[in-house]
Formats: C-alpha cells, structure tokens, sequence
C-alpha cells in the first residue's frame, strides 16, 4: 500500500467530502481522500466536493487528485477484447411531446409506441449519448421503425382537465438538459432536469429526496453551449410527478447571478 506521506498537499484542509453511493461523508482532508482511495473505501469514479468549486467533480477529474492516478496498463494489441454487443435496451429514452416529459423508456418499449402511433414527428427525445434534445425524425437508431409500414391511428387522447389556480405558472419556463445533484442532508440523489424558470425547476430522479415541502439542496450542472454556469440552489419540493419518477421545486435561495443567467437562458 502506497503512504500518503510521500504526497504533499498544497493545501491539506479539511475541506473535502466524498460521496459513496446515494450517501457522502465528510469533511476530510486531502490526504486522508488520497488515503481512502489506496484503502479502497472510495473509488476514482465516485465524486468529491468543497466549497470552492461549489459542484460535485470525479475525483478522477479533479485538478487536486487527477496526477495521483495509477498509471494505467499499456495493452497488448494481440490480447484486445472482443466489442461487447450492445444490448438495446440498456438505453433509456426520455420524451418531450406536447409539452409534457415523460421516461424513462427502453428501446423496445419507445419502437412499440411508435408503432402504435402514440409518437409524433414533432416529438423531441434524449438519452445519454446526445448532448442536447433532438427531433424523432433526426434519430438515426429509430429511422427503420418509422419506415416500416404505416402505423395505425393513434388512440383519441384524454380530456383537457382545466389546472387550478394555484397549479398555473406564473413564470416561463424552457427545457433544459442539465445533470443535477440532490441532498436532503442525509443522502445524494443525482438527477436531469426537465425544465427551468426563474422561480425553480422541475427535475427526474433516481429517487424522490422527501415529501412535498421537504428542503433541499441542489448543485446544478448545465451544458456548456446553454450559456448558463454551474450554481447551487436551496427551496423546497411543491409536488411529485404523477409517474413518481421527479418533482417540481421552488427556489428559496438563489444568487442573483444565476437568476440573472436563468433568465438570458429562457430569453
């Protein structure tokens, strides 16, 4: 085992926590991260965070830790491993079609919707790959599903129920593909966002951080061709989607700064 001794740290703070999981840990000093890590309590691919960055990075990807990585192997050309086939339902779609968001889907579930005629043209999807949201019709992995045959009539859609008063936004919002982080100040919740105003955000998540009028935190991390930077927020949670799969949050804490770029962003 490598000791920690032999690294010096510039600045060896208490400062940095660690997330592990939906939990995270700290304050630690750099040394004792570079510890754990030779320990094997955390990994390369788990995230740390202090408050000078004000988000959460790789610990991989971190200025600090990045040059203390074991050097990885040099491979053999003749021992290259076979590509592993893709199993297509590994991919998960989200779907933003009369502006409602739903999904997560996997491949076979989004081509039998298609088929069937509840997909339109106008639909925008998302999966991982992309870098932003991007039309049906501009999807190559789904272009043979649309040419094969004619899909029937698509089903008569639900009656419009009228949204109460206290439902109506008040404010615009846009879409925005952003990755989030969520804490309850227990556990870690990572997540996307499905839409953005100045007065907060409606996100989906690996799991719901509370009930309704729960407080939270959130470190936001926009796309860098948004225009918007990274910041954090504090509010509380107004209502879970009806799927259970994210809620709608209300800022209570926000710089101005990033209620300034909001509202370029949605201009």
């Amino acid at each position: 085992m490598e000791n920690t001794n032999t690294i010096e740290f510039d600045n060896d703070q208490a400062e940095w926590f660690v997330a592990v999981g939906e939990k995270y840990r700290g304050p630690f000093k750099a040394s004792e991260v570079y510890q754990k890590l030779q320990d094997k309590e955390v990994s390369w691919i788990d995230h740390c965070f202090r408050e000078k960055e004000g988000q959460w990075i790789r610990i991989a990807d971190h200025e600090v830790f990045k040059s203390l990585q074991p050097a990885a192997p040099k491979p053999k050309p003749t021992m290259a491993p076979p590509p592993v086939p893709k199993k297509e339902d590994n991919v998960k779609w989200f779907l933003f079609q009369n502006d409602n968001q739903t999904g997560p889907y996997g491949t076979h579930e989004l081509k039998r919707l298609m088929s069937s005629g509840q997909i339109s043209e106008a639909a925008y999807l998302w999966q991982d790959s992309f870098t932003e949201w991007k039309l049906m019709s501009e999807v190559s992995e789904l272009k043979e599903q649309r040419v094969a045959g004619t899909p029937p009539s698509a089903p008569s859609p639900p009656p419009v129920v009228a949204a109460k008063s206290s439902e109506k936004r008040t404010v615009p919002r846009k879409p925005l593909l952003a990755q989030v982080y969520v804490t309850n100040q227990a556990e870690l919740a990572t997540g996307i966002c499905r839409d953005i105003s100045v007065g907060g955000m409606q996100l989906l998540t690996d799991k719901i951080p509370g009930a309704v009028g729960s407080s939270i935190h959130l470190n936001v991390t926009p796309p860098k061709d948004s225009g918007l930077k990274p910041f954090v927020a504090e509010g509380l949670i107004v209502r879970i989607l009806e799927d259970q799969r994210g809620f709608a949050f209300r800022f209570t804490q926000i710089s101005n700064e990033a209620k300034q770029s909001i509202e370029s962003y949605i201009a």
